[in-house]
């Protein structure tokens, strides 16, 4: 039995989810209930017999993807195996496994994020003859990203920069790597250069829909458009009021752009809201209008007016932080709350620091959202891949990670020359490193004397390698705290994180056999492979606190707005980059503010304490001029409460030094 969508769905909502044919634009508001029209359109496709294999969906996060295909799933009632329900960047990768032999890659290829972009960068630029510390790294990852998207020009084709940029992309080549942006630029390459290839995904993927449609970059916008080309079924679902990512590529004028490649599409506008109260919705909207460029709507609700904001000003971010920390507890006690219902949000990461420690010296369980897992850190995973050769040197991927890390004289032609070899004789690169070692292989005798230095050093840590000491036997041998040394000349602070680390995963490794009766080096790699960081724990009931940026996407009953300050939002940095940038951050406070359901408390400070201890005056954010006043409930802080909250501040950190002294 079909589903009624009318049933099921508001009027807008149905009438956007029964249209299954041809391209549609659908404006979808914040809170509007867009993953439920998507879900029961996709249900709905699939009622009318459209083949599973048929549908693509697409979106950004792949947690989002997963929540997409689960109720997809739970609506028609079976497993789809089929339906393809991804981000754009998983979709790429599965483009390339199967297709990416056909522009030079092998398919067992490597995907390098930014940690070891910016270390084969680094050997990249003494390669090419220069000094580690003339550049800075991160900035150079970032511009040669844009290099290779098209957002950025290479001003000086002749330059140091251009001579850095051009032996990374071989290397990259020769090392069989491919980076997040390359997922997108490969399967347009092989698009363009074989056209068989995109008539073949055309006519597998005839219904396509793109949710979060404002956070394509032009890139994706381009990728999806050839495949959409053909049959022109695909519905992109976005809200230009929520394009916050310009930083990373997106492009909220791809709706434009759709308007004007799809001239034949229809149009739908989801503005009913089913998540924030009507004060919050009025504040969005009377914010958002300043803006010129965007599509014109409004959002509402039926679930009535709601609590007041609050607004609070403060002494300084210091202040601040106690005041919320205090108003969080107090929360808890008198309201049916849990942690996990608060959030609290910032603009720019500087600014978690202060609220953190304040929240840990509390006694408030907090969640930081975007941090680095354990086992993701570069110099982990440098070890880790020392580890896996050592347990199977058969293993490409971890031998390129490491064949010259830190640097020992075997660079990116010798890696061409062993692949080559590799292939030719159908063997391992670390076979090929064996053969090519010898007095006939025809390389030059420092190249055969690096390679050889490097076998007798696998060998000697095989013998030690189910010792304890083996992880720090690689360190010492290989130099790795110099290397370390060299890239932080400035910055002993830097080498001694990331050698901490090192020493946490050998204790790690130690602990784990030692709890684990019979188990080998063996059994925790795979057990680090399979599940990650084994220290991970249950994170759903603590307080989130984040920057605006990874709030979106998600909602909190009550949501602290912290830093509102006119040198904070909107960034300064952004403003003199181009004043037009003052409407992306007007759209960034927008997302903020409609993350809340039912209480939004907005702070500032009249001072900040810088990192270096500098007290600078600020005043509240220009932004808060654009909402009515009539909308805040202003709640100064009384001297009385602000010592309240100190005091309970300064009984935590003294029952916390007291518990510490006992043990």
């Amino acid at each position: 039995m079909k589903t009624d969508l009318s049933s099921v769905l508001n009027e807008e909502q149905a009438a956007a989810a029964s249209q299954i044919e041809g391209p549609l634009l659908i404006i979808a508001g914040a809170g509007s209930g867009k993953t439920r029209m998507i879900t029961y359109r996709i249900a709905h496709m699939l009622e009318e017999g459209i083949d599973e294999r048929s549908i693509l969906a697409l979106t950004f996060t792949n947690k989002a993807a997963k929540e997409m295909r689960d109720r997809i799933q739970d609506q028609v009632g079976r497993h789809l195996k089929d339906l393809t329900a991804s981000t754009f960047h998983s979709f790429g990768l599965g483009l390339l496994k199967q297709y990416i032999q056909h522009i030079g890659y092998h398919n067992d290829f490597t995907i390098y994020d930014t940690n070891d972009n910016e270390a084969l960068i680094k050997n990249c630029i003494v390669a090419c003859g220069y000094q580690i510390p003339d550049y800075n790294v991160r900035t150079l990852l970032s511009f040669f990203s844009n290099l290779k998207t098209g957002r950025e020009r290479m001003e000086n084709p002749d330059g140091a920069i251009a001579e850095i940029y051009n032996e990374w992309r071989l290397t990259q080549k020769a090392y069989n790597v491919v980076d997040f942006d390359d997922l997108i630029l490969l399967p347009i390459k092989i698009f363009e250069e074989k056209p068989w290839i995109l008539e073949k995904v055309q006519d597998r993927f005839r219904y396509i829909m793109v949710d979060e449609f404002q956070d394509t970059s032009l890139l994706q916008y381009r990728f999806i458009s050839m495949i959409a080309s053909k049959y022109r079924n695909i519905a992109v679902v976005g809200d230009d009021d929520q394009s916050i990512y310009s930083w990373r590529g997106a492009n909220y004028q791809n709706i434009m752009m759709f308007e004007h490649d799809f001239p034949e599409r229809r149009e739908f506008r989801l503005e009913r809201n089913y998540r924030s109260t009507g004060n919050i919705l009025r504040a969005a909207n009377s914010l958002i209008v300043h803006n010129t460029e965007r599509k014109d709507k409004k959002l509402w609700t039926e679930e009535g007016t709601g609590a007041a904001i609050s607004i609070k000003r403060h002494k300084d971010n210091r202040e601040e932080a106690i005041w919320i920390g205090a108003r969080i507890r107090n929360d808890m006690k008198i309201r049916n709350l849990r942690y996990g219902d608060i959030g609290v949000l910032v603009r720019t990461n500087q600014l978690i620091t202060e609220l953190e420690n304040t929240f840990t010296e509390m006694n408030i369980p907090v969640r930081i959202s975007g941090g680095q897992s354990f086992f993701d850190r570069r110099e982990i995973r440098d070890i880790l891949c020392y580890l896996k050769v050592l347990l199977n040197k058969n293993d490409d991927t971890s031998l390129l990670r490491i064949i010259n890390t830190p640097r020992r004289g075997i660079g990116r032609t010798t890696v061409e020359k062993l692949r080559k070899h590799a292939d030719e004789r159908n063997i391992s690169l670390f076979e090929s490193i064996s053969e090519l070692s010898g007095e006939s292989s025809g390389l030059r005798d420092s190249t055969r004397s690096n390679l050889k230095a490097f076998l007798e050093k696998i060998s000697s840590w095989e013998m030690a390698l189910d010792t304890e000491s083996i992880i720090e036997r690689i360190v010492s041998d290989t130099g790795y705290e110099a290397m370390l040394s060299e890239e932080f000349p400035d910055n002993p602070k830097a080498v001694d994180y990331r050698m901490h680390g090192i020493e946490i995963l050998s204790e790690r490794l130690r602990r784990y056999i030692s709890q684990n009766q019979g188990s080998t080096m063996k059994d925790y790699i795979n057990a680090v492979t399979l599940a990650g960081d084994e220290s991970s724990e249950d994170e759903g009931n603590k307080v989130n606190l984040m920057t605006m940026h990874a709030s979106k996407g998600l909602e909190f009953r009550i949501v602290y707005l912290s830093g509102i300050n006119d040198s904070i939002i909107p960034s300064p940095r952004s403003l003199e980059e181009n004043p037009r940038n003052i409407e992306e951050e007007r759209r960034l406070f927008y997302v903020a503010i409609t993350r809340a359901r039912e209480k939004l408390i907005i702070n500032y400070s009249d001072n900040i304490i810088t990192r270096e201890g500098e007290e600078k005056i600020a005043i509240p954010s220009r932004l808060l001029e654009e909402i009515p006043p009539e909308l805040f409930n202003n709640e100064e802080i009384s001297p009385e409460d602000r010592k309240k909250a100190q005091a309970e501040m300064l009984r935590e950190m003294l029952a916390k030094h007291v518990i510490n002294r006992k043990q």
